[in-house]
């Protein structure tokens, strides 16, 4: 097996580098690799996820007082005081303010999400509390709860809503992001509800796009793309054991999967991309399930994408 992980490598973020030991241990031949920089790559990981940063009482009482209209309206009672903190989220790129809902006994029971907009990002009732009233019988009357839940919020969900029973923790409803019918895979609104149809839980999302390339090129050329690729990654005796299984549309993070030069974080504006599957048999599956490559639709270059283990 050829020497995969020169010296000039071990800087790599922690991500990377486990990607990188799991296809050196497959025999897959990355190149073009380069170490990133402290200016090209505040986060690595391993390092702190978030901090929390000094906020004004002036801020302070404008968060602490959007979370308590919020909780009126989710139905949360029982909090005798809050406490708000600003966190800056490394890895995800952004800041908000979470405010912290907690009982007599001075334990938390809530927890809410804000963006420096005002937007509710997240909102969690901690705890067991499945509710009291009748449960709600499908997934239709699920969604109908948690639409007219989100409309009392201020949110409005677009798109087909689906849900799925949890057992005895209730119904999950969830509306994902989609924009002219290309999924935007991490957006959307999902509502999570105890069994009678109280609130529960909910996380909203919709990070920025970029602009639709002028081209997009056809899913052929991608799909040829990503075989170089292979051939390439792959020694010859086993790539036949790798082949492309699927290819489709998608807004995309831009990552370090492929490329360790690049940030440990996932790139906040997603770019359009098509998303190539690849799939492993023979004695290849027994270490790597298969790839999901991303490549631009516009110029065809590599953006990341993901090891399926």
């Amino acid at each position: 097996m050829p020497q995969l992980l020169h010296p000039s490598f071990l800087r790599i973020g922690r991500r990377s580098a486990a990607v990188l030991l799991l296809l050196a241990g497959l025999g897959l031949l990355m190149t073009g690799l380069a170490r990133p920089t402290d200016a090209t790559d505040p986060y690595v990981v391993g390092s702190d996820l978030t901090r929390v940063t000094r906020i004004s009482s002036e801020l302070a009482a404008t968060a602490l007082d959007r979370a308590a209209r919020t909780e009126r309206m989710l139905g949360l009672t029982g909090l005798s005081r809050r406490t708000v903190d600003r966190v800056v989220d490394r890895r995800g790129q952004r800041t908000y303010d979470e405010v912290t809902g907690l009982d007599a006994q001075d334990r938390p029971i809530a927890v809410l999400r804000f963006g420096l907009d005002g937007q509710l990002q997240a909102a969690t009732r901690l705890g067991w509390r499945p509710g009291s009233g009748p449960a709600l019988a499908a997934a239709a009357d699920a969604i109908r709860a948690a639409g007219r839940l989100a409309g009392t919020l201020g949110l409005r969900p677009f798109g087909t809503a689906t849900a799925a029973r949890s057992g005895a923790n209730g119904w999950s409803v969830r509306w994902p992001r989609t924009v002219d019918g290309v999924p935007v895979p991490g957006d959307g609104l999902r509502v999570q509800l105890w069994p009678d149809g109280s609130f529960h839980a909910l996380t909203a999302a919709e990070h920025p796009l970029a602009a639709d390339p002028s081209f997009t090129i056809p899913a052929a050329s991608a799909g040829a793309i990503v075989t170089a690729l292979l051939d390439r990654w792959i020694p010859l005796a086993e790539r036949r054991d790798a082949r492309i299984v699927g290819t489709a549309l998608a807004w995309v993070a831009p990552n370090d999967t492929f490329a360790s030069a690049r940030p440990d974080a996932p790139a906040e504006i997603r770019r359009l991309a098509w998303v190539v599957t690849v799939r492993s048999t023979g004695s290849l599956s027994e270490s790597l399930r298969g790839l999901e490559v991303s490549i631009d639709a516009g110029d065809g270059s590599l953006l990341g994408g993901d090891v399926l283990r």
